[in-house]
């Protein structure tokens, strides 16, 4: 039996990692916390988890426990990780994996030495829409792929914990790019060459890098008056065009026309990525977000930041 533990029952793991999809017949939520006691309690009771805690370390140290989900806010990530791992227990991180990579590569090594699994939410890696993003570029619909270019502008207030250093470093680039930043290392493999600008108060950031020979650019600004959020693949036959935020049409251009494939998310978008995770656990598959894809996702980002 695969019992789970979650740490920081929040937003996140009312919508998007709901209770549900870790049940199987050989997988379910056991013990979940929250500080704020009546908040764990009433979480508990409406999803049917038979013990809550304000207590990160009773979940830990729970023996029905054998994996943890951490989703807390980044700060106490690594501790929250690191502290599972030493008690042999599997565990789920969001994302961004930690404050820096150094600090993620504490928790790969954690893992590493205890012998259990550390994987990432970072799960479009499996979503539908980036499954059939990644078949057309093995079938080369685009050709040889030569560039990618993400552009990524939108308003802003500057306030919520994405703004505040304590919590979450580097701002929203920090904790939205990642996404992106992480599923072009699955779609193109790991990046090198990285270099960054960043203006003084975070609100623009751009960047280069490389995936193999393909080239590759960003450029993240907060506090505009429009929205627009794509990644732009280019290749020596056509470009393919996605979202990374939201399940808008992927759109192909060739020299044959454009074609528009429209593949929708699941009502849990971590689902796809959980299920792989059991079946790892189970012994029969394998998660494509793990500590050591995130790390150099954290990587990137610390390069692009000047760390």
């Amino acid at each position: 039996m695969i019992g789970w533990g979650i740490i920081g029952v929040g937003d996140v793991t009312e919508v998007k990692s709901a209770p549900s999809i870790f049940r199987a017949p050989d997988s379910d939520v056991v013990h979940v916390m929250r500080r704020d006691g009546d908040r764990a309690r009433d979480f508990a009771a409406r999803h049917g988890v038979g013990r809550w805690s304000t207590d990160a370390q009773a979940v830990i140290d729970d023996p029905e426990v054998t994996a943890v989900y951490v989703a807390t806010p980044t700060a106490t990530h690594a501790a929250y990780a690191i502290a599972a791992a030493s008690a042999g227990k599997h565990v789920l991180v969001e994302k961004p994996m930690a404050m820096s990579s150094v600090e993620c590569r504490r928790m790969v090594e954690a893992a590493d030495g205890a012998g259990v699994h550390l994987w990432v939410a970072y799960y479009r890696r499996t979503l539908p829409r980036f499954v059939k993003i990644r078949e057309l570029l093995a079938a080369g619909t685009l050709g040889r792929l030569l560039s990618v270019q993400t552009t990524w502008r939108k308003p802003t207030d500057f306030n919520g914990w994405r703004w505040d250093p304590q919590v979450n470093r580097g701002g929203e680039f920090y904790e939205t790019a990642c996404h992106t930043l992480d599923v072009l290392d699955h779609l193109l493999g790991p990046a090198s060459d990285p270099a960054g600008r960043v203006s003084g108060d975070g609100h623009a950031v751009s960047a280069s890098y490389r995936f193999g020979d393909v080239v590759g650019s960003g450029s993240w600004t907060f506090g505009t008056p429009g929205a627009l959020e794509q990644t732009v693949l280019m290749g020596d036959k056509g470009t393919l065009t996605f979202a990374s935020f939201s399940p808008t049409p992927i759109r192909v251009v060739t020299g044959e026309g454009e074609e528009t494939y429209e593949v929708g998310d699941p009502p849990h978008v971590h689902g796809p990525l959980v299920a792989t995770i059991l079946d790892e656990l189970r012994g029969v598959g394998a998660c494509p977000s793990t500590g050591r894809t995130a790390l150099r996702t954290s990587a990137l980002m610390d390069a692009i930041l000047g760390s």
